[in-house]
């Protein structure tokens, strides 16, 4: 069975990108990058760090 451990949601506004990461603990991290690879990246790093072995 698959553990659940965030919802990721990328937005746009103007020239940034957002990312809203949302953990199963209720807790909420934003990150922001006007390049869509950088902020895809930043989400990767922090749930790597959360969750990484």
């Amino acid at each position: 069975m698959t553990d659940k451990l965030a919802e990721v949601e990328i937005s746009k506004e103007g020239e940034t990108y957002y990312a809203t990461i949302t953990l199963t603990s209720g807790e909420v991290i934003t990150l922001e990058n006007e390049d869509f690879e950088e902020v895809i990246e930043q989400v990767a790093n922090d749930l790597q760090d959360r969750y990484g072995s």
